[in-house]
């Protein structure tokens, strides 16, 4: 019962950040429980021998009220490979120059991963807890 309500947990949290990150939407940078506006502070890399990117502890806080989410966030520049449901596989670089395949779930539309792959396009991808959840730019 306690998994579940942490997974809920972490779920309604990317759903947050998503709409936070999101620049169409009128939720953009505004807080989610008063409405006030939201800072982002990425604090510092963290360690993660497995990652081919550099993850950034990341706090996003309110201006107004106590609310805050920590999370890890970093952007990959690189295009869909395949994808699913949940997870999407994207063709990148390292920060080396190396070639690099990495699969991560996913909150991203099932017609924008379908318009990404087929034309190829290079795009930067936002990873929030190992998430893709945005596209930027």
């Amino acid at each position: 019962m306690e998994k579940l309500a942490k997974v809920e947990r972490d779920k309604k949290e990317i759903e947050i950040l998503a709409d936070i990150w999101e620049k169409k939407s009128n939720k953009s940078m505004k807080c989610p429980k008063c409405g006030g506006n939201l800072v982002l502070v990425q604090v510092e890399p963290v360690s993660d021998a497995e990652n081919a990117y550099v993850p950034y502890d990341t706090v996003v806080e309110c201006t107004f009220c106590p609310f805050s989410i920590h999370a890890e966030s970093f952007t990959i520049l690189g295009s869909v490979r395949e994808f699913d449901e949940e997870n999407v596989e994207l063709s990148s670089w390292s920060p080396s120059g190396s070639r690099v395949i990495s699969r991560y779930e996913h909150a991203l539309s099932f017609d924008t991963l379908t318009k990404l792959k087929k034309s190829g396009e290079l795009v930067e991808f936002l990873v929030v807890n190992k998430q893709v959840i945005q596209i930027i730019g």
